[in-house]
């Protein structure tokens, strides 16, 4: 699952993800991702910081409220996120990429994510 407000951001990470294997649902804002994650439980999610309505890390924020979701990999894919703002949300396994970003960066960050993801509650 991919947010970002940005329509030529998000066909890019859905290009580049799917190249690598992956199948990718599209979000354009914060709200949607949270409830698309919900619905769907993905096995990772990417989002940009930055979107109107509810920011990136304030999706993450919502998606550690609930078990199903909270062991949900996220890779932040963002410039305008600060360590310090990730080390208040962002959990262990958890990745970031600044934007702009190459499609590798991408690639191994989501793939990273993937290899240290928590399991999922009973």
């Amino acid at each position: 699952m991919a947010a970002d407000d940005d329509p030529s951001v998000r066909s890019v990470v859905e290009r580049v993800l799917t190249r690598a294997g992956h199948t990718v649902g599209l979000c354009c804002d914060g709200h949607e991702l949270v409830t698309e994650v919900r619905s769907q439980h993905p096995d990772a999610v990417v989002t940009d910081n930055e979107m109107p309505g509810m920011t990136g890390l304030q999706a993450r924020a919502e998606l550690l409220t609930t078990p199903d979701t909270a062991n949900i990999p996220v890779v932040m894919a963002s410039g305008s996120i600060t360590s310090e703002q990730a080390a208040e949300t962002l959990q262990d396994g958890d990745r970031i990429v600044h934007k702009p970003f190459q499609p590798s960066e991408l690639r191994d960050a989501v793939q990273g994510a993937l290899m240290h993801r928590r399991p999922r509650p009973a």
